[in-house]
């Protein structure tokens, strides 16, 4: 299997440091997926009914720490180790960036579809708490416009005529 990743690193125009590439391509594409299963499973398992922002995720925090250490290591490369870029390069380079966010939404989708039923069924119950908190609030509002009314029927006005 990892003759033919290196076979495809030389078709695209890798002739030094293979191993290298390759081995910094498969942790960050690991890192990307296991990302992507692990904030999935978090949230399919946690008590948490609402879903967090995207930039509050576990998998989009090891995305950005993966293209980090991508573009680490592209720099390092190609500016100390072979001193030029290729289209070939810029190509590869280029598609594995792309590939790393790719990886982590394919692990939670599959991850979310294997939990959908208890997901939905935090949903059921995120929809009756957000009912329950609006008609709590409702039921709040009326009782201080009563109290509000009944309280202005009290307050005697010293200039009104008897």
């Amino acid at each position: 299997m990892s003759e033919m990743y290196l076979d495809m690193l030389k078709a695209f125009g890798f002739d030094e440091m293979q191993m290298w590439i390759a081995t910094i391509s498969m942790l960050l594409f690991t890192a990307n997926f296991l990302g992507g299963i692990i904030s999935a499973l978090m949230f399919a398992n946690s008590r948490d009914l609402e879903k967090h922002p995207l930039k509050d995720r576990l998998s989009f925090r090891m995305f950005c720490l993966g293209e980090l250490i991508l573009l680490i290591f592209i720099f390092f490369y190609h500016v100390f180790m072979i001193e030029t870029i290729l289209v070939e390069h810029m190509i590869y380079w280029f598609s594995a960036m792309l590939m790393m966010p790719l990886l982590a939404v394919i692990a939670s989708q599959t991850i979310l579809v294997t939990f959908s039923n208890k997901i939905a069924e935090k949903e059921e119950k995120l929809k009756r708490l957000k009912k329950q908190q609006r008609q709590a609030k409702i039921e709040l509002e009326k009782q201080m416009a009563d109290k509000a009314a009944a309280d202005s029927k009290r307050i005697v006005n010293p200039f009104r005529e008897k």
